[in-house]
């Protein structure tokens, strides 16, 4: 049961955090202070989700370089802050704490699910990363397997001038709901 619901959850990940970030909007009360706050914290994660792209190689090799070495998961690490930096804009604690619960339902359901397959692809190298790097809170392990350098086709490759638009909008209709909430 909780394998089908993990994977449920995985797998309609991206719909879920769309139905939070509607909520988020919907009963925001943003302010042009809680927008200033918030836009720091959107570009640091949005620095962790390019630094991890540039990285990533995904289902060719298990990366282990650059944020790879710090969290198992930077990709998801940055979408966590960048969320957080949104939930912060709208100037509800309510709010922060709904996207705190739901992005961990959603993100550690969909970590564990990825993690059981990268064990699968990768095995014991895996299993030895696991041992050595944590899952989602960085910490300095000094476990770097340098055989991947950051490149931008990567990034590019992966889209992420996606996440840069949808921010954008975001950020654009935030400041929107601050004029007209004022």
């Amino acid at each position: 049961m909780l394998k089908s619901v993990q994977h449920f959850v995985g797998y309609h990940r991206i719909i879920l955090s769309a139905v939070v970030g509607i909520l988020l909007y919907v009963f925001a009360r943003p302010t042009v202070w809680t927008i200033i706050a918030g836009c720091p914290i959107i570009l640091i994660g949005e620095g962790i989700r390019i630094w991890s792209s540039g990285y990533i190689t995904k289902n060719q090799m298990l990366v282990q370089a650059g944020p790879y070495a710090f969290t198992r998961h930077p990709l998801y690490l940055g979408n966590f802050v960048i969320g957080l930096g949104f939930a912060i804009m709208t100037a509800e604690v309510s709010l922060v704490v709904l996207y705190l619960i739901a992005f961990t339902i959603i993100y550690f359901s969909t970590i564990a699910e990825e993690e059981e397959s990268l064990m699968n692809r990768f095995g014991q190298e895996f299993a030895e990363y696991v041992r050595q790097v944590p899952r989602f809170v960085p910490l300095p392990t000094g476990a770097v397997n340098g055989q991947t350098k950051f490149r931008w086709e990567r990034v590019m490759g992966h889209r992420e001038y996606k996440t840069w638009l949808a921010i954008g909008i975001f950020l654009v209709l935030m400041f929107f709901k601050s004029y007209y909430v004022s």
